[in-house]
């Protein structure tokens, strides 16, 4: 009875927030439509070129069995330290590729497939759930701190917090010993009916789906945060990287812009602060991880307290070495506005990577096209 009525009072209360922001919208049309603007080109310019290609990557290698192969390699260290069957090291490697919100993505499709239990998907959430080198070296780091140390050392401590943070809830959780035992012997590829390209072109819709809603998000909670800055509720902040701080836990890149334009704090702690939202991830990506975990029983309060540890420890992790990496006098990067060189330098990144990523889809693609070649031929033969 008190769960129902617990879900009643969540749909009365997102109703409500949905009547108001349609309200705010009619009220307001230019900064709506300024705000779903600026939106659409963070996901057009940065968000769709970096992160199609490893969609599509990571789906179709799934879809071929690969983080089953990766799993017999890592299955006794990844159980050993962190409680999780060693396909979840496929989804460290491609999260750290690309960034939020792959990891969760992947963790999801994984759990749909029964490939991993629900259990084994909160504790892989804790370290595979993290920003990609792109974002932090490149737009935080050169693009916004006009520094690659501060890139370097916000990259470092978001990694390294990662892992520990990973390890930390391995060590405060118990494990199944059994449950543990049977993923030795069910690592195996599955053979499907599809063929090669179906299951290319299942990869493509299923990216393009997944990008679609991540979009939404970043529209809308662009359009929050401007309606914030609107309302003036920030205003009683006396210091401005208060109001980045709080920005940045609504949605990371507002809120890391915010931060390296305050004049109220050092740049130790602008680059600790940086590392705790860029590890903490946001509401923006919380809606964005929790959307594509569906099906899983993975509430809320699961990815709270695991991004919460990882912004914390990823922080710590920065307070400390920040002596050792920020021992550079810190310099800006080309003679031109920050405009003009964050949009040169994210736009030729983001070229390159995503040409590369592509290469690597297309040798994988071929190398799966002549492989099914060769077992279909074997097959008729036998025949």
């Amino acid at each position: 009875m008190k769960q129902t009525n617990r879900n009643k009072n969540i749909y009365i209360i997102s109703g409500f927030l949905a009547v108001t922001g349609c309200f705010l919208m009619v009220l307001f049309p230019e900064m709506a439509l300024e705000s779903a603007n600026k939106g659409i080109n963070l996901w057009a310019e940065a968000v769709l070129p970096s992160l199609l290609p490893f969609f599509i990557c990571a789906n179709f290698m799934i879809s071929l069995g690969v983080p089953g192969l990766v799993g017999r390699l890592f299955e006794n260290l990844f159980q050993k330290i962190f409680g999780v069957p060693g396909s979840s090291a496929f989804v460290f490697i491609i999260s750290i590729s690309s960034g939020y919100p792959m990891g969760p993505k992947l963790i999801g499709d994984m759990g749909r497939r029964g490939e991993i239990t629900d259990k084994d998907a909160k504790k892989m959430l804790t370290f595979c759930s993290t920003s990609g080198p792109l974002f932090m070296l490149g737009t935080v780091g050169v693009g916004m701190f006009h520094s690659p140390l501060c890139g370097t050392l916000i990259a470092i401590s978001h990694y390294i917090g990662a892992l520990l943070n990973g390890l930390l809830f391995n060590l405060l959780t118990t494990n199944d010993k059994k449950i543990a035992h049977e993923r030795k012997y069910n690592r195996t590829i599955r053979l499907r009916e599809e063929s090669v390209l179906e299951l290319f072109t299942n990869s493509i819709i299923s990216s393009l789906k997944t990008l679609g809603v991540i979009c939404c998000y970043i529209i809308i909670f662009v359009m929050i945060t401007d309606f914030i800055e609107l309302s003036g509720l920030l205003d009683s902040l006396s210091s401005d990287y208060q109001r980045g701080f709080l920005k940045g836990l609504l949605e990371i890149t507002i809120g890391s812009y915010e931060l390296s334009l305050s004049n109220g704090i050092g740049l130790r702690m602008k680059c600790v602060l940086a590392t705790f939202i860029i590890s903490f991830g946001g509401i923006s990506t919380l809606g964005q991880s929790m959307s594509v975990m569906y099906g899983l029983r993975i509430s809320i309060w699961d990815y709270l307290k695991a991004k919460l540890s990882h912004g914390l420890i990823a922080g710590l992790v920065a307070y400390v070495l920040s002596p050792y990496i920020l021992n550079k006098a810190v310099y800006t990067v080309g003679a031109f506005k920050y405009s003009s060189v964050d949009f040169d330098l994210g736009v030729l990144s983001q070229l390159i990577f995503s040409t590369r990523m592509i290469i690597i889809i297309l040798v994988i693609f071929t190398i799966s096209i002549g492989l099914d070649y060769i077992l279909s031929r074997k097959a008729e033969q036998l025949a």
